[in-house]
């Protein structure tokens, strides 16, 4: 399983583009697919595709109020609608029985998208993980449920997209959604069970050290990872306190699971620079400048761009880290231009330790 794509509901596909092209940078978006009149069978859609590393991005506007993304454009607004996970196509048919026979709130039947040769099913919003999952496979032979399978001659029409406007940034790699919780204990576990893999406890990621996080707006939140091997990661956070600024939204839509936000990453070094580059495009920042996580935090850069200005999607950016096999924090210099101290010299000093021993 890898984590595919982040799926965004919106009133003007052809505005929202142009917002995300601005915001990723067209050197980040090596390919964009317009879709016209994609369907399964509950919503039909129409949007774009952007191909972005580790994970996509999708932008969509349903052509009916009713559906999944209907009624929650109606109701809600533009924002963040679904993630999609990626499968091989025995995985994908194993874990639909699964939840099938788990009695799991799956789609009736799996949809074929005739024209991608691609299967999908969905795990409803009225599950236990209260948002919707979209689960998606490549096929390379018939697929054995086909008496439990829909299959559609979509999309009407898709093509590639030539970007002829530059919008050209740093380096940007979209790579986490955050989704905030209530049932913390339970949560963790149901998620679990549906990606498949362990969680990872998280309160600093650089010494794995379980803890409490303070994001200095109010929220003090316990933090969950779920990491994929092909890149990207889910993080479920719950606000310890009542007032946190995260349960008053999700009070005031009477659920207790919603899609937060979505965050990339920029090399530190190029972190100020990026911030720049946005508000000069004209995106509303909520951040005078990017704040340096310093105290028991990981010594990291972020910063948050305002929902109003990314179509309903409140948009965070910290400086970019890798993640070894323990799931260890170090920094990454990979795109760094400018420094004093080579980085290097933290592997050449692990070396000479190893040699004296």
């Amino acid at each position: 399983m890898e984590f595919g794509s982040i799926n965004l509901v919106v009133k003007d596909p052809d505005v929202a583009l142009v917002t995300y092209l601005k915001m990723f940078g067209t050197n980040n978006v090596p390919e964009v697919i317009k879709l016209k009149g994609l369907t399964d069978t509950v919503d039909t859609v129409d949007g774009y595709y952007l191909k972005t590393k580790p994970v996509n991005l999708g932008i969509f506007k349903p052509r009916a109020a009713t559906g999944r993304m209907g009624e929650y454009l109606n109701k809600y607004g533009e924002g963040i609608h679904h993630i999609q996970l990626h499968l091989g196509q025995d995985e994908f048919e194993e874990t639909y029985n699964r939840f099938k026979n788990e009695g799991l709130k799956v789609s009736d039947k799996v949809v074929y998208v005739g024209k991608f040769s691609e299967a999908i099913f969905w795990l409803e919003e009225s599950g236990n993980q209260g948002v919707p999952v979209k689960f998606a496979t490549k096929t390379y032979h018939s697929l054995e449920m086909w008496k439990d399978t829909v299959y559609l001659d979509t999309p009407q029409k898709f093509e590639k997209v030539n970007i002829t406007e530059e919008y050209p940034m740093p380096r940007v790699n979209l790579g986490t959604i955050m989704i905030t919780v209530k049932e913390w204990q339970k949560q963790q576990q149901v998620w679990a069970d549906i990606l498949s893999r362990p969680k990872l406890e998280i309160g600093d990621l650089s010494r794995l050290e379980e803890g409490k996080v303070d994001d200095k707006r109010g929220n003090i939140f316990m933090p969950v990872k779920y990491r994929f091997p092909g890149g990207g990661a889910i993080n479920l956070y719950c606000a310890l306190n009542e007032d946190a600024p995260i349960n008053k939204v999700m009070a005031s839509r009477g659920i207790s699971v919603m899609y937060h936000n979505i965050c990339s990453y920029v090399t530190r070094d190029r972190v100020h620079e990026y911030w720049r580059r946005l508000e000069e495009a004209g995106f509303a920042m909520v951040d005078p400048k990017p704040l340096l996580n310093s105290g028991s935090g990981n010594g990291n850069y972020f910063f948050f761009v305002h929902p109003i200005s990314t179509h309903g999607v409140l948009y965070e950016i910290v400086s970019a880290y890798v993640m070894d096999e323990e799931n260890r924090l170090s920094y990454d210099w990979s795109d760094s231009e400018t420094y004093i101290v080579p980085p290097q010299v933290n592997t050449l000093g692990r070396s000479h330790l190893n040699q004296k021993k």
